[in-house]
């Protein structure tokens, strides 16, 4: 856990300017600046990464890198709903984890699911473990038809970042509806209702 050696200062939202800090999260590990993989899987819009890597190193005042694009695991494919298990895909990312890399964000347009509460099969927009090393991120429920791209872009940040936030060790955020740590409950109305900012709580967690 890396709670105890970040150097947080908190991205801010107009919102809370009754705060003074407002530059965006510094994460580092020791005297290491905290490395996040972008994990392409095969099919994913490769397009996407470079507003993915810029946005995240600005959030996060990060380093990411980005993997070579994998297959997504056989394993880990739900038949019966033509969907992979988010559970699996993070196992098969942990394998990944190695010296140098705090983090894997993997990346795919595939249809993602994992269970919540009695229902085994819920889909998801991400799944990342917290705390911990992996997160796994889908486009398929975050487009549309006439979607424009900026906004595909929009919500697919959001996603990103909430997920990294996770495996930092936050927990969905029950205290401000537009934080970014609020959970979307399965419905992309929430993501759009959120803003890309973290609400003055969640960034004291990140100091605890």
């Amino acid at each position: 856990m890396l709670k105890s050696t970040l150097l947080v200062f908190g991205f801010i939202c107009s919102s809370y300017v009754d705060l003074d800090v407002k530059s965006p999260p510094a994460l580092k590990k020791e005297n290491k600046k905290f490395t996040v993989a972008l994990l392409p899987y095969k099919g994913f819009d490769a397009t996407l990464i470079d507003f993915i890597t810029k946005e995240t190193e600005a959030f996060y005042q990060c380093k990411v890198i980005v993997l070579k694009t994998v297959e997504l695991p056989s394993f880990a494919f739900y038949a019966p709903r033509n969907r992979y298990k988010a559970d699996s895909l993070l196992t098969y990312e942990d394998r990944l984890v190695n010296k140098g890399i705090d983090a894997i964000a993997g990346l795919t347009s595939k249809d993602i699911s994992t269970s919540k509460d009695k229902i085994p099969d819920w889909g998801v927009f991400g799944l990342g473990m917290c705390p911990g090393q992996v997160c796994v991120i889908s486009t398929h429920r975050l487009q549309g038809a006439l979607l424009l791209r900026e906004k595909l872009k929009e919500r697919l940040i959001k996603v990103v970042l909430h997920e990294i936030g996770h495996n930092l060790g936050l927990p969905h955020c029950t205290r401000d509806p537009e934080c970014l740590m609020t959970d979307a409950g399965g419905t992309v109305k929430q993501v759009d209702r959120e803003k890309k900012c973290l609400c003055p709580y969640c960034r004291l967690r990140l100091l605890m």
